[in-house]
């Protein structure tokens, strides 16, 4: 989490030094800004369309990283050894007992969830569900939350704890980030 404008600075230096279009935008940002005298004045339009392109691949990136840490319904029909069908898979989904989204024509289900030692959910999963479903507004805002780095955590995040049985902590942590929002 940034904590100072210095430090917001310096990432943001670090991150234009490798990506040119995100300096110009800056640089282009910047100079606008020096000529705004009202704070409340109607944004300019290239302004308005640097800060939408710059917003859409933040967006994209996002996606993809997201996407990356799951599997489709096959996959997770091959990992569960108490599930030989995807109507199984779609059946726990409705019940709350998994989490998954669409993504054009496949259901995508974060990896968190699953033991694949064990070949099935974790213990707790069902409960963890639960909570998540009152804390989240989407299963992708669930699985943002599930693996957010946290510093209150030591860099680890909410699905290790899943995974380590910490189940009432979790549950606690997930109430609590309800009530922030």
């Amino acid at each position: 989490m940034v904590v100072s404008l210095s430090q917001a600075l310096r990432i943001l230096q670090t991150r234009a030094a490798g990506d040119m279009a995100l300096a110009e935008t800056v640089l282009y940002l910047a100079e606008d800004a020096e000529s705004v005298q009202d704070p409340f004045e109607q944004v300019t339009d290239p302004v308005s369309s640097a800060a939408r392109q710059i917003n859409e691949r933040r967006l994209a990136g996002r996606s993809h990283r997201q996407l990356a840490r799951t599997i489709d319904t096959a996959g997770v029909v091959e990992l569960l050894n108490s599930i030989n069908s995807r109507k199984g898979v779609d059946r726990r989904r409705r019940r709350g007992q998994l989490i998954g989204w669409r993504n054009g024509r496949q259901t995508m289900h974060p990896t968190w969830q699953f033991d694949e030692s064990a070949g099935n959910t974790w213990p707790g999963l069902d409960r963890v569900v639960d909570a998540l479903s009152d804390a989240a507004a989407s299963p992708q805002a669930a699985d943002a939350l599930m693996t957010a780095w946290r510093s209150d955590l030591g860099g680890r995040n909410l699905a290790d704890l899943l995974a380590a049985g910490k189940i009432d902590t979790l549950i606690r942590l997930i109430g609590e980030s309800q009530d922030q929002s």
